[in-house]
């Protein structure tokens, strides 16, 4: 496999983390099938935020070893252009939150929380794969 190095060359291409966040998709799916909740909302939030990093690389704000406070700036994407920005930033707001209930709490991430996240977490996955030339 060969690592890329030259971030340019990436500038103004299809998103580089499609493929990967689907398959980051289909991990927290399989998790969440089999009742491990913690591990399927890591998956999940991961996917999202490769679909936006991948977004971010192809714009030329991050690069593919970005990795100082990559999820601020995250949020900070998902947030622009008002409104509907601003609710999607919110629910992966949310997710994120999750996230660090997964991670790093001892008490488990609260299922029904989660399920109502996935339909808005899934529509910004894959905006920001459309979005960056590439759907799947």
């Amino acid at each position: 496999m060969q690592r890329i190095h030259a971030d340019a060359s990436l500038k103004g291409m299809p998103n580089v983390f499609s493929e990967k966040c689907t398959k980051t998709w289909d991990e927290g799916q399989r998790c969440l099938s089999q009742g491990m909740v913690n591990s399927a909302t890591n998956r999940f939030y991961y996917a999202v935020f490769q679909s936006i990093k991948g977004f971010a690389i192809q714009r030329g704000t991050m690069t593919i070893d970005s990795s100082d406070n990559v999820h601020r700036i995250a949020l900070q994407i998902v947030g622009e252009g008002g409104g509907r920005g601003a609710y999607f930033r919110r629910r992966l707001n949310e997710l994120a939150g999750l996230r660090v209930i997964a991670d790093y709490k001892l008490e488990d991430v609260d299922l029904e929380k989660l399920k109502a996240l996935l339909d808005d977490a899934d529509n910004i996955r894959k905006y920001y794969i459309r979005l960056a030339g590439t759907q799947t």
